[in-house]
């Protein structure tokens, strides 16, 4: 598969290049890619959420600050931060 980078994305394309975020283009398309994964599923998670409490399911605010702070460690150290 072959993907051209639109114009206007170019200059942040090669500046994360640059900056050594990056070695090439398509390791941007693939984190640009991993990233709408992760948010498809954040959204799938937070309409579960949404779904439980209109059921009247309640989860302790704890609980959920403990998932939210593991989740984002998890896409972190997949990130390599």
């Amino acid at each position: 598969m072959s993907v051209e980078i639109p114009s206007d994305y170019s200059p942040v394309v090669q500046r994360l290049i640059a900056e050594g975020r990056f070695r090439n283009e398509e390791e941007v398309v693939a984190e640009g890619l991993r990233l709408i994964v992760l948010r498809e599923e954040l959204d799938t998670d937070i309409q579960a959420g949404l779904d439980d409490l209109d059921a009247g399911n309640r989860v302790e605010a704890s609980q959920v600050y403990a998932e939210a702070r593991r989740r984002i460690k998890a896409v972190e150290d997949r990130a390599g931060n």
